[in-house]
């Protein structure tokens, strides 16, 4: 008898290590090609599904697996959910959309909006659906065509030829096609440039919105807690895809009709429950996970301050002209929330950095390659020294897009006229044909959403930022703007406020925003459509434009140089990390279809409270003020009594489950990305990570990375007891569930906070072991014992619950 107690003491060892390795395999934004590497460990997890039934290259729309029914929503991520062409994503990636629908008799922000039939669905102008057909490896192609060549600008130049080449070839029209294709492809590079491929994808144009939460919901808690946990957002849309009658995608047109997607995912309505497996499928847009470190020095203490401090700025103009006119408000929601989620991300991570001395870790990563890599190196920190000294100059050209909108406006209208005169190829990213509807759309928003008073104030802000810079990185178009006010910053103290440098440079900016017309959208269409008016235009914004793209200009061939640089240096600093770091690797996030996997755990926060990994409605009606970002609507209040005992209620926390964190490696671009189960069904929404996982971009933390998820009954149970809309769960094969079975009774429900910033505690496990796991995954003693147990009787009802 000793002799086996001792030897179910070392299997019970093994199997507390086994399980403290599948968390650390956690991190990692898998290509679909790498999913058969980390298969093991994520179906030893709970993962159901072959490889091949996620993703099979050799597989169509019909036979390619679930994943290709998750599409690129232009910077988010959306998914196919019914036959019917709907589409699931986050309220915030379809907030452009609302906005662009809304006004002040039908503010669908503020209120939301439910099409109760087809033909009352809204367009969604502007928005673009790409699914993904195939994947090949261009590589041979992109090498053959950079041999030889050793000019570092030169070498970009012949970079984005070739891959301007391979995507014409890839859209063209073929045999048997008539134009247009709506055939979308991309020549995309992993691995630090290491590896590239060609991604084809069919487009959808004609997208629709179907349902929207009011902003009380999709929003709730703003920007105090976004990024943060506990959360009560029910951050999720509904659109639809629409094609012609032929089944093909098609511009928008009042005949066209619902498109069928071969693959959907299917909600589960019977929910998830703490340590249960799940999966995130999206496009997650840019991590710097293998960044070399100097850059990362860099970011810390240059650009990221500097992103801060000025979108903080600009946030404060939107919310004075919202303040000042309801229809103003409007029309600078969609801006402000871009500008509010970047700043708060970018102190975010200085606060990350800080915290987990990530930048030293990694100072110390790249001293250990020092002596076999210095040239690799050096040449990587020439590049970071080059980029702090024009640091000021490229922040301000690059965020004109979310500055002075009519010299937005007016700069693209000059690039895109000059541009035209080019053969495509020749022509920059961006500015080809393949572009045109594109920027039209975009061109004709950002007139619908100039506001006068705003732009003015928008550009003095951008004037004083440009006064400030050193004489070295100036902006000339911008001096020319300021003319006799260059150096009106001199003798203002330190501690003078955005209003007091705005003041100073008021007077400008009203001059030169006084008499032009790019507010007017048909005045911008009319000057797209035919460039030849530009170059005649006396617009005074037009004129400043001018001199302004002379200075966006002066930065592509620095640019092309340093990418030049760049194709060389990434992948023999790549090769170096792979001497330090575990394998397989995944590669950096670039806006590509990506496979992340983990399961449901809350996590212990620097300060030492314990968060539960579930929220419940009980918590938001806790938190509800009736005012602010705490306002819940009248509908969801009356709802409210009787969400837990409805269908969509969790047997084991007695309420209406809301959302739920996941120790998944997620990042801006997976916003909206559906979150399966192991069975491959609709669980969740991701759509945020929480403060400590902010820093989540440059490293990854077992202990605190996590990942915010929508639950999926949160959505049914708006659908159903609030907006009442059968014909939606009909659609979606839920109308007839009648709600979970549960596998024993449920236990004492969720301690609830005392108030909004109270801690909820987490639900205890059956026979009393609280097994939530938190922080450290290497258990020992008792506590490894009863948590191995817990976690025993857990997978045990996770597998009750999909049957």
């Amino acid at each position: 008898m000793r002799r086996l107690a001792i030897s179910s003491s070392l299997l019970l060892l093994a199997t507390l290590a086994l399980i403290s390795a599948n968390a650390d395999a956690n991190e990692g934004k898998w290509k679909p090609d790498q999913i058969a590497e980390v298969h093991g460990q994520a179906s030893a997890a709970g993962l159901e599904l072959t490889p091949e039934q996620l993703w099979d290259p050799k597989g169509d729309e019909r036979t390619g697996g679930l994943m290709r029914a998750v599409a690129n929503l232009g910077g988010c991520t959306a998914a196919f959910i019914s036959r019917e062409g709907l589409i699931a994503t986050n309220h915030h990636c379809a907030y452009g959309a609302l906005q662009a629908n809304s006004s002040i008799e039908h503010d669908y922000l503020k209120n939301g909006f439910l099409a109760k039939t087809k033909a009352d669905e809204l367009p969604a102008k502007g928005t673009t659906l790409k699914l993904l057909r195939s994947t090949t490896d261009v590589g041979d192609q992109v090498a053959a065509a950079l041999v030889g060549i050793t000019d570092d600008q030169t070498r970009a130049q012949v970079l984005d030829k070739v891959q301007k080449q391979i995507v014409e070839a890839c859209e063209a029209v073929r045999a048997g096609e008539t134009a247009p294709t709506y055939r979308s492809c991309r020549v995309a590079g992993f691995f630090l440039n290491s590896h590239w491929e060609l991604h084809e994808y069919v487009e959808f144009e004609d997208v629709r919105l179907v349902y929207a939460p009011p902003s009380a919901i999709g929003e709730y808690g703003g920007e105090t807690d976004n990024w943060m946990w506990p959360r009560h957002t029910g951050d999720f849309s509904l659109l639809r895809a629409y094609v012609g009658k032929d089944g093909k995608p098609a511009a928008f047109a009042s005949e066209n009709v619902p498109y069928v997607p071969e693959q959907i995912l299917a909600p589960a309505p019977e929910g998830v429950i703490p340590g249960q497996f799940v999966a995130v499928l999206g496009y997650p847009g840019a991590t710097d996970r293998q960044l070399w470190a100097a850059e990362i020095e860099r970011q810390r203490d240059q650009s990221l301050p500097i992103r801060a401090e000025a979108y903080a700025e600009w946030i404060a103009i939107l919310d004075a002209g919202a303040a000042r006119d309801p229809a103003v408000g409007i029309k600078v929601a969609a801006t402000k929330k871009t500008l509010a989620n970047r700043e708060k991300n970018a102190r975010g991570k200085l606060d990350g950095l800080a915290r987990l001395g990530h930048v030293q870790a990694r100072l110390d990563e790249d001293a250990k390659l020092a002596g076999s890599a210095d040239p690799t190196l050096a040449g990587l920190v020439a590049i970071t020294a080059a980029r702090r000294e024009r640091a000021g100059k490229v922040f301000l050209l690059d965020n004109l897009g979310v500055g002075p909108r009519t010299l937005a406006t007016a700069s693209d209208l000059i690039i895109w006229a000059r541009e035209q005169a080019k053969p495509d190829l020749e022509r920059r990213a961006g500015f080809q044909e393949r572009n045109r509807n594109g920027m039209r759309a975009k061109l004709e928003q950002r007139a619908k959403d100039t506001d006068p008073a705003v732009d003015v104030e928008l550009l003095a802000s951008f004037l004083a930022h440009a006064d400030a810079l050193p004489e070295a990185g100036r902006i000339a178009g911008l001096d020319r703007l300021l003319g006799a006010a260059k150096g009106g910053l001199v003798g203002l103290p330190a501690s003078s406020s955005a209003a007091d440098r705005r003041a100073v440079y008021r007077e400008v900016a009203t001059a030169a925003l006084a008499e032009t017309a790019l507010g007017d959208p048909a005045k911008v269409l009319g000057l797209f459509d035919d460039p030849a008016k530009l170059s005649e235009s006396e617009d005074p914004v037009i004129v400043a434009a001018r001199a302004l793209v002379e200075d966006i200009d002066a930065q592509v061939p620095i640019d092309e140089a340093e990418r030049g640089q760049l194709i060389v240096l990434g992948p023999q600093y790549f090769e170096l990390l792979k001497s330090l770091r575990p394998t397989p690797l995944d590669s950096d996030a670039n806006g590509t279809l990506r496979f992340s996997w983990g399961t449901i755990r809350g996590y212990t926060k620097p300060d030492g409270s314990v968060q539960a990994a579930q929220t419940v409605l009980s918590e938001a009606l806790a938190k509800h003020t009736g005012e602010g970002e705490f306002d819940l609507p009248d509908s969801v209040l009356a709802a409210a009594p009787a969400a837990s005992t409805s269908r969509w209620a969790d047997p084991v926390l007695s309420d209406l489950p809301l959302c739920f964190l996941m120790d998944g490696d997620t990042t801006g671009g997976n916003s909206g990305s559906p979150v399966i189960d192991g069975r491959g069904r609709l669980v969740g929404f991701n759509f945020d990570r929480v403060w400590e996982n902010v820093a989540g971009d440059y490293v990854w933390s077992d202990g605190q990375s996590r990942n915010v998820v929508a639950d999926v009954r949160y959505l049914l149970w708006m659908l159903d007891a609030v907006e009442h809309a059968d014909w939606l769960l009909a659609e979606l094969g839920v109308a007839k569930f009648a709600g979970p079975s549960p596998t024993a009774k449920p236990v004492a429900p969720v301690s609830k906070p005392e108030s909004a910033k109270s801690t909820p505690a987490p639900a205890p496990a059956q026979g009393g072991c609280n097994c939530e796991a938190t922080g450290s995954t290497s258990p020992s003693g008792l506590f490894g014992l009863f948590g191995l147990f817990g976690l025993l009787g857990i997978r045990r009802r996770a597998q009750g619950l999909r049957r």
